[in-house]
């Protein structure tokens, strides 16, 4: 049986992990970077990635790649600094040049994965958001990521938007770093923070892949997250006290935003029939301090 093309516009680390997980017997993996040598030079498995040039903004380079054939297109966008002409140009343009160019494919993709962001939910407080509570961003990054998701999923192919909580992993310790310098949140009132294992992203991306070949209709939307949203300062005492420091260590109270605090229900994710590697916050980071 041929391979199937699968195309990961804006690969990075999510992207790369992502290819790392897929059968390299069902699957050839193209990842698209505007600079595929960087990706290169930082050791991104030429051996699993065929790394492609190409900006995802431009008609031309998108059409080019996919003329060759898409099974799965995947778009995995992060913007290069944080400002809202950046977020335009990396949800918003990308969305319409990849779904314009998705419309011209003679056989369009069995699967496209638009991977976003629960930013989208601007709400703050306590009570648990789904997928289908009406989005409120309160921010210009949540209005991109809300109007490219929406954009994506007029692309004439089956499509699931996926809202990602805060991906933590091997490479990803923003968390502890600031642990370790003593920081943290004020206990009260507290911060919902949501949060999921890169390990369970990729994972659950694999999973849609893999039931959609076998007959699985995925959804329109899904939200990506763990099965314990947790207040930040507990998440930090628990940290601080698992890498051997005192509840004193954490000096520092870090003035947060209320209106970050929120808590993801992740059952649509698990009614796909997938199963948490690291459905705890607890799981998930005593592994990640155990290889270090």
């Amino acid at each position: 049986m041929a391979k199937e093309k699968v195309w990961i516009f804006g690969c990075g680390d999510l992207g790369t992990r992502l290819a790392l997980k897929l059968d390299r017997k069902a699957y050839d993996v193209f990842g698209v970077r505007r600079n595929p040598l960087q990706a290169l030079a930082r050791k991104r498995r030429a051996d699993v990635v065929n790394w492609r040039r190409g900006d995802a903004t431009r008609p031309e380079d998108v059409q080019n790649h996919l003329a060759k054939g898409a099974d799965i297109v995947i778009a995995t966008f992060t913007p290069g600094v944080n400002t809202p002409q950046a977020y335009q140009r990396a949800y918003v343009e990308t969305a319409k040049v990849l779904s314009d160019a998705i419309a011209q494919m003679p056989k369009p993709p069995r699967l496209f994965l638009w991977i976003s962001s629960s930013r989208v939910y601007g709400q703050s407080g306590d009570q648990w958001l789904n997928e289908k509570t009406q989005p409120l961003p309160n921010s210009y990054q949540g209005e991109a990521l809300l109007a490219a998701e929406k954009i994506a999923q007029t692309a004439p192919a089956e499509t699931s938007v996926i809202r990602f909580a805060g991906i933590y992993g091997p490479g990803r310790d923003r968390l502890l770093s600031q642990v370790r310098a003593g920081r943290c949140a004020p206990p009260s009132p507290p911060q919902y923070s949501n949060r999921i294992h890169v390990d369970d992203a990729t994972g659950f991306m694999v999973h849609l892949i893999e039931g959609q070949k076998n007959g699985m209709a995925p959804e329109k939307l899904y939200i990506g997250a763990d099965c314990t949203p947790v207040p930040m300062y507990e998440l930090q005492s628990w940290l601080a006290k698992s890498m051997g420091y005192t509840n004193a260590h954490l000096r520092e109270e870090v003035a947060t935003s209320e209106r970050r605090s929120k808590r993801l229900s992740n059952q649509r994710m698990l009614d796909s029939g997938y199963e948490m590697l690291y459905p705890n916050y607890r799981l998930g980071y005593s592994t990640l301090l155990e290889n270090e």
